[in-house]
């Protein structure tokens, strides 16, 4: 039998020698087992085969006990449950392209292989989603969408072999996410499979009653559960494309030639930048047509009508000529459109050819500071002796250094080693986090201590043992072994139930928590009922703005700060927060507890698609912060995300960053005639598969009438030439903000009556069952998000999973609030 030498880049041992190994007779036993179960075919067990499934695109090798290749969600069940019984570590695998050794079976265990598992099970048009398994290829995804006129957003460069599963356990980016955003801005339900065998489905997210825990498995690098089937958004393709290149003296002439298209008001669906000596290798690999030369260069691509694409170009170029640009090129066709893209998807392998092995660094920082997080890693490489080569995702800060080396030279290895840590620090000091779409996986999980404190870190490690109590999911990855701190003191001290600060609120929780006082936090008080025997803590003193950076597009408020008040202050500095309206007196952090549904962002999943980072106090009286204010970071769970629709049973939110949109310089609102339901929907479902969809979509049945009316809001180009085809149907058109906030205002009016009386509730897409509506009733629907308002009467309940998951939810919960004395 032929001899492999298995190896680790960075020194590992004790980590590894520490950990718990299967030995002979138990790795047998588990063999055989698993052979009964599934069968020869569906089993690997020979070492040489076994090799193939010992590593990832690190190239780092640690050999499996056995590979299984099921082709259904039982046939997972079945050998997550004869894993779980030989306590044997469970990683899943789709094509292991990842970056930071995520799949990699460190300490043996069972690989769970996805290939088999390649489905595309169903596409919905109407809805706009698609159900695929987790082996499906991304774009085999694309291609078959592409045939029904549609594409599935998220594109990592691995996206011709990495697959749907992979990408949502890495909560995968790519180039065009800088417009449509990343893999969790897409997912909308997920099945899947815990550790200890048990098959459940997470709801819609955002939509169903609970924590968003979906939020928290994907980017979780299969460490809290195995996916086996996934819900995703997907959009139309849009009529036209246009790819332009753009080249600069130098790194900062073109990082200021980003924000100046930002500022703008146009975001392209993919912005791309190389540094020269990535143009230098790319060029000397496919031929891409980049210019030599040149310092570095930006990829841009214009999606659209036709009419908006070529509008776009020439405000782009108008942009970069203004910014000094040394070229300006647009593709003349779709052959020289995908020869550039080839180039930039090609960095990777052309780095690769520098050296005997490639070390891939994946950061993120602020935009703005993304020329100095640039110049910063090429001084690294400068310092340690070491060729880095950068390329990044500009439009959204994220960057991706390559450092070609020699795993045989132990100076090399030195070198990188601490260029590594260089970097991961650098990009932490400018307020960056250390991953943006490659996960921790086995390379980052000693430095997540960079990013947060000991009670954060003891955070991450109790959300694992919520979904996972025994550990086997992936076990040694994405988190770093912390001791958990000493409980806080308690220093006695007048208290305030109406906190003006972060160390009011902290020590508000830490003395009511030795008293074991039920509290309950409140904003404006909309969406709360009164509860005899509790503390009510008015948190609307939590106003301050801290961050508003117009350059990156966020900003980071105090919670109790109006909605209004900042919808304001957004609009005089021509941003927009789609959540919120000018008219409205809730404050922010109370919007984000309540998940608030908002029609006009009724096609995403409401605050999730905002929330870049939060600060809270938890019933512990812990104070602590998850997040960054990047539009990209995978460094550890998602645990900002679980605040949203929490209604206050984690904590006390006191800070919330927020991503921003340029404002639409054109806004038509339009209303329909009176329609009957099946007309009224077929006009709907028309509008909903258009490639220009309305910025917002509701039906509306008023009070006292059997008919519904059509709401559409469009914004940009759209709203200023009315591209709507209404095909005969009457409508009124209304431009200007204005007269959609008077219809916004009066739904929102009527919404806050009816959810004091409990009538407010969400189901899925066209669940609603117009025959049980009375005619007195009011109903607000939202078909494209798939929630609805009821006032004047209630019918049922909202499908809910809920209790699917009352275990991981409590688990969850005590995390923050061991005593259950926060909430309602």
């Amino acid at each position: 039998m032929a001899r492999y030498e298995l190896r680790q880049t960075m020194d590992r041992t004790a980590l590894i020698n520490n950990y718990r190994r299967l030995d002979d007779s138990e790795q047998e036993s588990l063999r055989r087992k698993l052979v009964a179960a599934l069968g020869n075919h569906q089993v690997i067990t020979d070492r040489d085969q076994l090799l193939a499934y010992s590593y990832d695109a690190t190239g780092e090798r640690h050999l499996p006990d056995a590979v299984v290749l099921p082709e259904d969600p039982e046939q997972v069940v079945a050998a997550v449950r004869i894993a779980q019984e030989a306590r044997a570590p469970i990683i899943g695998r789709g094509a292991s392209t990842n970056l930071s050794g995520g799949t990699t079976p460190l300490v043996g265990g069972v690989v769970v292989a996805f290939t088999r598992m390649n489905r595309i099970l169903a596409i919905d048009e109407t809805s706009r989603t698609v159900q695929v398994q987790p082996g499906v290829v991304n774009a085999d995804l694309q291609q078959a969408l592409a045939d029904r006129g549609f594409f599935y957003p998220p594109d990592p460069s691995s996206h011709r072999i990495s697959t749907i599963g992979g990408n949502v356990a890495e909560n995968s980016g790519g180039p065009h996410c800088v417009k449509y955003g990343v893999t969790t801005n897409h997912v909308l339900a997920l099945e899947v499979v815990l550790a200890d065998g048990s098959i459940r489905t997470l709801p819609p997210v955002g939509l169903a009653p609970g924590l968003d825990l979906a939020s928290l498995v994907i980017g979780s690098e299969g460490t809290l559960a195995l996916v086996t089937e996934a819900t995703l958004a997907i959009r139309p393709l849009p009529e036209s494309t246009k790819t332009l290149l753009v080249s600069f003296k130098g790194i900062e002439e073109a990082t200021r030639t980003v924000s100046a298209i930002v500022a703008e008001g146009l975001t392209p669906a993919a912005l791309e930048l190389m540094d020269e000596e990535s143009i230098t290798i790319v060029e000397a690999y496919v031929h891409a047509g980049y210019p030599r030369g040149a310092g570095a260069v930006l990829l841009i691509e214009l999606d659209g009508s036709p009419g908006d694409v070529e509008a776009d170009a020439r405000l782009v170029r108008k942009v970069a000529e203004r910014m000094g640009c040394l070229r300006f090129e647009a593709a003349h066709d779709a052959l020289q459109a995908a020869n550039l893209w080839r180039g930039r998807r090609a960095h990777y392998g052309a780095a690769a050819r520098l050296a005997p092995h490639l070390w891939v660094q994946d950061v993120t920082v602020p935009r703005p500071r993304l020329a100095e997080m640039m110049n910063r890693v090429l001084a690294i490489g400068e310092e340690q002796g070491l060729t880095i080569v950068t390329a990044a995702h500009a439009g959204d800060g994220n960057l991706h250094p390559s450092i070609p080396y020699d795993p045989g030279d132990a100076g090399q290895v030195t070198r990188l080693k601490a260029a590594d840590r260089a970097i991961l620090s650098a990009c932490v000091e400018m307020g960056g986090a250390i991953t943006g779409e490659h996960g921790i996986g086995i390379d980052k999980a000693e430095y997540l201590p960079l990013m947060y404190n000991a009670d954060e870190l003891t955070v991450l490690g109790e959300m694992k043992s919520a979904f996972d109590p025994s550990g086997l999911l992936n076990p040694l990855k994405a988190l770093w072994p912390a001791k958990t701190p000493d409980p806080p003191s308690v220093e006695p001290g007048p208290l305030s139930v109406a906190p003006r600060s972060d160390a009011e609120v902290r020590d508000l929780m830490r003395q009511t928590a030795a008293l074991d006082t039920p509290l309950t936090f409140r904003g404006q008080g909309r969406r709360i009922s009164h509860q005899s025997g509790r503390t009510i803590v008015d948190m609307r003193g939590l106003d301050q703005i801290f961050d508003l950076d117009r350059d990156n597009l966020s900003v980071e408020v105090g919670a109790g700060i109006g909605a209004g008040v900042l919808a304001r202050l957004l609009e005089s500095e021509g941003v927009d927060l789609p959540t919120i309206e000018p008219f409205m007196d809730e404050t922010v952090g109370g919007l984000v507890a309540a998940n608030a549904t908002t029609w006009r962002s009724g096609h995403g999943h409401g605050w999730r698609n905002f929330l870049l980072a939060a600060q809270w106090v938890d019933g512990r009286g812990r104070v602590l912060r998850f997040g960054r204010k990047t539009m990209k970071n995978v460094a550890g769970y998602d645990v900002a995300k679980v605040l949203v629709g929490s209604s206050g049973t984690l904590g006390a939110i006191t800070r919330i960053t927020l991503k921003l949109r340029p404002r639409a310089s054109q806004v038509a609102f339009m209303t329909s005639e009176p329609l009957p339901w099946r007309e009224a929907r077929r006009t709907v479902e028309g509008l909903l598969v258009r490639a220009e969809r309305p910025e917002a979509l509701l039906l509306v049945k008023p009070g006292g009438m059997d008919h519904w009316v059509i709401w559409g809001l469009f914004e940009g180009r759209s709203a200023s030439r009315g591209t709507l085809s209404t095909r005969g149907l009457a409508v009124q058109w209304h431009e200007g903000i204005e007269a959609w906030l008077n219809h916004e205002r009066e739904r929102l009016n009527a919404g806050y009556r009816a959810m004091a009386a409990e009538r407010y509730m969400r189901g899925v897409s066209w669940a609603l069952d117009v025959s049980r509506i009375e005619t007195d009733t009011t109903v607000y629907f939202c078909p494209g998000a798939g929630w609805y308002e009821m006032m004047g009467s209630r019918i049922g309940a909202s499908p809910s999973v809920a209790g699917d998951w009352a275990d991981v939810t409590a688990r969850v919960r005590s995390i923050f609030d061991p005593a259950r004395r926060l909430g309602e």
